[in-house]
């Protein structure tokens, strides 16, 4: 008999470890590439330029535009302000980096009211679970694929994934 309450409690012991390990708090970012369109396609017909230029003064060349979906993809709440924030730098907001990017034109987070776009900082409150972050830019390409991401060393235990739905 006490050889069956062993065994039923070692089992018990052993299903309450696995759930408290698989149902972990995990503070996870998906980053998805929805599209990157060069917009400055040189024609190739012999004889013909074409001269792109931003407010009519600035020449751009390689121009592209370019859109990214954030989604908090994990099961816990990123807190942007406060004692409690999440981020690593406290009250600066939430970085974007970009890459093969010369010049950054236009900067803006759409369709969203829960965060606000300054100094190429996402800020906001609280970013709940399952809840998305557009970001658009129009930006002057270095030549190559321009890119925008975040670092996941920018908020404290976190995973960031980088997903491409463009056919670049």
């Amino acid at each position: 008999m006490i050889e069956v309450i062993v065994t039923i409690v070692t089992i018990l012991g052993g299903v309450v470890t696995l759930l408290s390990y698989f149902s972990k708090e995990k503070v996870r970012v998906t980053i998805c590439c929805t599209e990157s369109t060069l917009l400055t396609q040189k024609p190739k017909i012999p004889g013909i330029t074409v001269f792109v230029q931003y407010e009519d003064t600035i020449p751009v060349e390689n121009l592209w535009r370019i859109c990214y979906t954030l989604e908090n993809t994990g099961n816990r709440n990123i807190i942007g302000e406060g004692a409690q924030s999440s981020l690593v730098a406290k009250g600066g907001g939430l970085p974007l980096y970009t890459k093969n990017v010369k010049k950054m034109i236009q900067l803006s987070a759409t369709d969203n009211n829960m965060v606000e776009l300054r100094d190429n900082m996402l800020h906001f409150k609280q970013w709940l679970p399952d809840e998305c972050i557009t970001i658009e830019a129009l930006v002057e390409s270095s030549g190559e694929n321009p890119e925008l991401y975040i670092d996941e060393h920018d908020i404290i235990n976190s995973k960031v994934i980088f997903k491409n739905s463009t056919n670049r």
